[in-house]
């Protein structure tokens, strides 16, 4: 069987004319979501599905999840020269890693009565349980018995040999340089027969490269994103978002976060192909920060300043008409000061194919003061033709003076009401995979667009060879948080399992351990596991 590379992502192959989605009334973009998924999870996917065999389906159940969030603190600067962001934030992975168990470990225990002896002893164990609250169960190595010891009743515990474990590898696709990583640290929250759960954190002080649309300077918008990507191919691995909403602690000057969208996604990821036309496919995470710039700086220290010299060019008309020279000579020094002011920008800005609006506003000034030469030369040219030359020449004045300010009271009205293009114009400019849906143009039909064709022009409608649209028949749409929710479902945190928040006693009723844990000392050698409320925290289960 050969598969079609547009084979939709979330519905069953076979499909009737009658299933056709085609009235926009019955659309629903919640509605559509990506087949195969549960629990964040693709659980499996044909690749190579273009083969004449119809390709390989992998099977990804035992894919390990890793629960990434990420946690920015600071945005230290944006580049607009060199298109780049300067960020600080803490990436968390953690992940239940099935090999994690009956391990060999190292605690340290207190001599309560030694004298001749240190104080701590370190035993050599077989870590069998540990518990969510801190509580170990082990063989000891000495005497091979089972035991059990509260928190408090152990001073430490030695890690397991994290080389020797899974881990989730992965790579940053826009990194500049080499990152600065600190305070790395990776724990085991809890162990069992299961395997256990790990907990990871590296804090970043990291440059990222953006392209930067500045079609709107200096009232744009911006995303600036983190894009990571999986070593392992997903039936290894797979990143699972985690439910939260975040925003940036610290935002450097001349910028801020849009928080009303923020708040709605900062990490997500992006959803796997069912139908792969590819032979490896990886999970890919993508962090995206919603910047937009504060214009202050531009419109009071430099646009400002452009219409200011236009309106000392406009003076033009109280010097005499009949001197050219002295008229012409002042419209060339107020020319040349706006356009040092082009270059005050164009040193902060990169070399872009388009014109910015700030741009086109220095093109309208000096187009200003040229229809301002033209019109003194005209009249200088055509001489005693026109009757009431003088006169003539103040009414075009005013007339240009009632324009400039007509115009700049217009674009003023713009720039404090924080006219700025949406959010889904941003989206779609830079092609934002966060929710990309297919639109047939002929047939009229919606479906998901695979996250492997987000950038290919030629397309097929998801009906072929029943419908024959493709290429420019097909429209992508790009979706952002504020249309809908991320197409690969943030999921909680898995909480330990009953039998492994709290320790019981060895041969005790849980009657039994609240009474004895009551009646003795936290520190008596042979004081039972403390009863009380489970604390997720002391083990780092909160990070």
């Amino acid at each position: 069987m050969w598969w079609d590379d547009n084979r939709c992502v979330y519905t069953p192959c076979a499909r009737s004319g009658e299933d056709w989605s085609s009235s926009e009334e019955e659309f629903d973009v919640n509605a559509i979501q990506p087949e195969g998924y549960e629990d964040g999870v693709l659980t499996e996917y044909t690749k190579n599905c273009n083969a004449k065999d119809g390709g390989t389906t992998i099977d990804c159940r035992k894919a390990i999840r890793v629960y990434i969030d990420v946690n920015p603190h600071e945005l230290k600067k944006v580049d607009d020269q060199n298109e780049e962001f300067n960020m600080i934030f803490v990436l968390k992975l953690s992940w239940l890693d099935p090999d994690l168990k009956n391990f060999e470990s190292e605690i340290t225990l207190r001599q309560e009565d030694a004298v001749d002896e240190p104080h701590l002893k370190k035993k050599k164990v077989l870590l069998k349980k540990k518990y969510a609250n801190g509580d170990i169960e082990f063989v000891d190595g000495e005497t091979r018995q089972t035991r059990t010891l509260s928190k408090l009743e152990y001073v430490s515990m030695q890690d397991p040999k994290w080389d020797e474990y899974f881990f989730p590898d992965f790579s940053f696709l826009n990194l500049q340089n080499d990152a600065l990583q600190t305070l790395e640290k990776r724990s085991l929250l809890w162990c069992g027969k299961m395997g256990g759960f790990v907990a990871y954190s590296m804090k970043y002080y990291a440059t990222f490269q953006e392209s930067l649309e500045l079609q709107n300077f200096p009232l744009d918008r911006h995303l600036c994103r983190i894009k990571l990507t999986a070593e392992k191919l997903i039936d290894e691995f797979q990143f699972v978002p985690v439910v939260g909403s975040k925003k940036i602690a610290q935002v450097c000057d001349m910028w801020a976060c849009d928080n009303s969208i923020q708040q709605k996604c900062t990490v997500y990821v992006r959803h796997c192909d069912r139908y792969f036309p590819f032979e490896a496919q990886r999970s890919c995470v993508s962090v995206v920060f919603h910047l937009e710039r504060k214009g202050d700086y531009y419109f009071h220290s430099v646009l400002f300043m452009v219409f200011l010299v236009n309106i000392i060019s406009l003076c033009t008309f109280s010097i005499p008409l009949e001197d050219v020279s002295g008229r012409l000579g002042h419209l060339s020094t107020c020319f040349l000061a706006v356009l040092a002011y082009r270059y005050v920008i164009d040193d902060s800005l990169p070399r872009k194919e388009y014109l910015t609006a700030a741009d086109a506003y220095i093109i309208f000034a000096c187009s200003f003061q040229v229809i301002i030469c033209l019109q003194t030369v005209l009249l200088g040219f055509l001489g005693n033709l026109i009757e009431h030359q003088n006169l003539v020449d103040r009414y075009v004045g005013l007339v240009l003076l009632v324009v400039w300010l007509g115009v700049n009271y217009y674009l003023r009205y713009l720039w404090q009401s924080s006219h700025r293009q949406s959010w889904q114009t941003v989206y779609a400019v830079n092609r934002e995979p966060y929710g990309p849906i297919n639109e047939c143009s002929q047939c009229g039909h919606i479906w998901l667009c695979k996250q492997c064709q987000v950038s290919n022009p030629d397309k097929q409608c998801y009906n072929h060879p029943l419908c024959s649209g493709a290429g420019k028949s097909i429209t992508t749409k790009f979706y952002t948080p504020e249309d809908r929710p991320p197409l690969v479902k943030p999921q909680r945190l898995p909480s330990p399992p009953e039998e492994l928040k709290m320790a019981k006693p060895l041969g005790s009723t849980p009657q039994q351990s609240v009474k004895t844990s009551m009646s003795l000392s936290p520190t008596s050698p042979g004081m039972p596991l403390l009863a009380g409320t489970q604390n997720y925290m002391s083990s780092g289960y909160g990070y």
